[in-house]
């Protein structure tokens, strides 16, 4: 059986999240870690240098220039904030339901070590198996839900027999709370345990399946590409069509105020695509290695292990 002491042999993922207080009011306009900017500066520039030379052509041509008025691009600019603010907000709604269903999973767990420590003690094989499943269940999600290859993780919590069959599975973290149903079910058949016992230990079982497939539910479904495409394609024609509209009448400052109008709305558009995958490897991913390593030092307490690996601190903002 795999020993549980080669923590530093487990893969982690590349998602974290940005942890700081609120800058104050000189700084707010020179953060760039955790920034959308960054990201969003290569349409910036293209519509700040397009500002820039209708500007100048307006100086030398402005007979070519049709008088158009700020109304228009008013109404407009309205009706794709609507669209926006909508998508953001359905966005935002998948990444509060991920960090909801990782919640969920550390309450189920914490239940299961508690029924498995208060039925089993702590010495005993069956427990530390459980316990170690337990944390080979945990971190073989995350990776799955990155989309990396979770064996080498699990090399050091399973047995070689269950790596095997875990590795010819096709849902692996449902492979693994078979594993933990076998268990019980042996355990009913040798007297271990009674019937009215395993079926604590089931429910906490059927709610961890539930987790697996709420997190699959948000890494297969995105929001509809059409819809998608509609926010994309008005933010260009909207950002690109507006220095003509401000020309006549901002003059000189129309490559700022364009500047400024496609940071905002590019900007928004562009969390907004972060926020849709919870468990992507972004910024502002949600930080599963964190809420993983925190399961794993509280199974290795249950465990008796005296030196825990230390919990997973920010670094630079970033907490992964």
């Amino acid at each position: 059986m795999a020993g549980v002491c080669c923590n530093e042999l487990f893969y982690w993922g590349l998602s974290t999240v940005i942890v700081r207080e609120k800058p104050g009011f000189l700084a707010l306009f020179f953060v760039f870690q955790g920034s959308i900017a960054p990201r969003v500066m290569p349409q910036i520039i293209l519509v700040s240098l397009l500002a820039a030379l209708t500007v100048v052509l307006h100086d030398h041509f402005p007979d070519f220039f049709p008088e158009l008025t700020t109304t228009s691009f008013g109404f407009i600019g309205v009706a794709l904030s609507l669209y926006l603010g909508f998508r953001n907000n359905a966005c935002y709604e998948r990444w509060w339901e991920g960090r909801k269903l990782w919640g969920q999973l550390l309450v189920e767990g914490r239940s299961l070590l508690r029924l498995s420590l208060s039925y089993r003690g702590q010495d005993s094989e069956r427990h530390q198996r459980m316990v170690r499943r337990l944390i080979g269940f945990t971190q073989c999600l995350r990776d799955q839900l990155r989309g990396t290859d979770p064996m080498p993780g699990l090399a050091n919590w399973l047995s070689f027999a269950e790596l095997a069959q875990i590795e010819s599975s096709v849902n692996r973290p449902e492979a693994i709370l078979g594993l933990l149903g076998e268990q019980l079910a042996t355990e009913v058949k040798s007297g271990g345990l009674d019937p009215v016992t395993v079926r604590n230990f089931e429910q906490r079982l059927v709610s961890l399946s539930e987790v697996v497939a709420g997190c699959e539910r948000l890494g297969n479904t995105p929001l509809p590409f059409a819809y998608m495409l509609l926010v994309h394609r008005i933010c260009y024609i909207y950002c690109l069509l507006l220095p003509f509209g401000l020309v006549a009448s901002s003059g000189i400052l129309t490559p700022l105020l364009t500047a400024i109008v496609a940071y905002a709305f590019f900007g928004l558009d562009e969390l907004s695509q972060e926020l849709e995958n919870p468990f992507g490897q972004t910024d502002n991913g949600l930080a599963l290695d964190s809420m993983t390593r925190t399961f794993e030092r509280e199974c290795l307490q249950a465990l008796g292990t005296p030196a825990l690996p230390e919990p997973h601190a920010s670094e630079n903002y970033r907490l992964s």
